[in-house]
C-alpha cells in the first residue's frame, strides 16, 4: 500500500534547470549546505561520478582541440569505455560521434571538479565537449530537528551536470498526503537552502487508490492563506 505523496520534478519537455549561482565552486558550497541541512546524504557521498568526453559532430566544430582534450584526460585518468553517442534506426549503424566515459569512486569528487575548472573555458560543441556528472540519493530531514521525516517512501535523487554550463535535475519526495500548511511551511523552510530555484508549477501530488496504487498526477497550487 501507497500513501499520496507530493512530488517535485521537471516536464517532459525540460530535462534540467540552472543553479542559483554560476561558479563551480560556489555551486558546490550551494549544494553542500542544502544536503547537509536538508536531506540524510552530504556533499562527500556521491552515489555517482562520471567524466565523459566527446569527439566532435560536425565539421563546424574544432576538431583538433576536442581530440587534445580526450588525449590529456585519458593521460590523466587512463582507460575509457568508449561508445558511439547513438545507433541509426533502422540501419543500427553507429554514429559518427563517439563519447568517453570514466567513472570514479565517491572520494575523488573534487578532484574531477578541479579538472573541469582547469580545462575551462572549453571549445564550444555539441556535446560536452567535457562533462561531470554526479548524483545524490537522499530523504528529506526536518531543518530544525534535523530528524528524517516520517513516511518517506521514495528516495529523493539529485542529478548535476558541470560543463561548459552547469545544470541539474532534482525529483524530491516529500511526505505529505495534502498540500496545507503543514506542506508549504515545509517547502519554505528548506527555500533558503536550496542550490536552485524551487518553481511551484512542477509540485504534483499523487493520486492513490483504494488497492493503495498510484494511479494519476495532479498539480497543486499555494492557496493564499497558506
Amino acid at each position: 500500500m501507497q500513501r499520496p505523496y507530493i512530488v517535485y520534478s521537471l516536464s517532459k519537455d525540460r530535462t534540467t534547470q540552472k543553479f542559483n549561482k554560476s561558479k563551480f565552486q560556489d555551486i558546490l558550497q550551494d549544494i553542500e549546505v542544502f544536503l547537509q541541512n536538508c536531506t540524510t546524504t552530504n556533499i562527500s557521498e556521491p552515489d555517482t561520478i562520471e567524466l565523459t568526453a566527446y569527439t566532435d559532430y560536425d565539421a563546424t566544430e574544432p576538431t583538433a582541440a576536442l581530440t587534445e582534450i580526450i588525449r590529456k584526460t585519458s593521460k590523466r585518468f587512463g582507460a575509457s569505455e568508449k561508445r558511439p553517442i547513438a545507433f541509426h534506426y533502422p540501419s543500427g549503424e553507429a554514429d559518427s560521434t563517439s563519447r568517453y566515459k570514466w567513472t570514479f569512486t565517491k572520494d575523488r569528487l573534487q578532484e574531477i571538479v578541479q579538472y573541469i575548472i582547469d580545462n575551462s573555458p572549453m571549445p564550444k560543441a555539441n556535446f560536452g565537449p567535457l562533462e561531470l556528472y554526479f548524483t545524490y540519493s537522499f530523504k528529506l530531514l526536518d531543518t530544525t530537528t534535523k530528524e528524517e521525516l516520517p513516511n518517506q517512501e521514495h528516495t529523493a535523487s539529485f542529478c548535476i551536470w558541470f560543463s561548459t554550463g552547469k545544470s541539474c535535475s532534482p525529483t524530491i519526495f516529500f511526505p505529505f498526503e495534502h498540500a496545507d500548511i503543514r506542506f508549504w511551511n515545509y517547502v519554505d523552510s528548506i527555500i533558503p537552502y536550496l542550490p536552485f530555484k524551487l518553481e511551484e508549477k512542477y509540485f504534483r501530488i499523487a493520486h492513490v487508490n483504494r488497492q493503495g496504487q498510484v494511479t494519476s498526477f495532479k498539480k497543486i497550487q499555494r492557496h493564499p492563506t497558506t
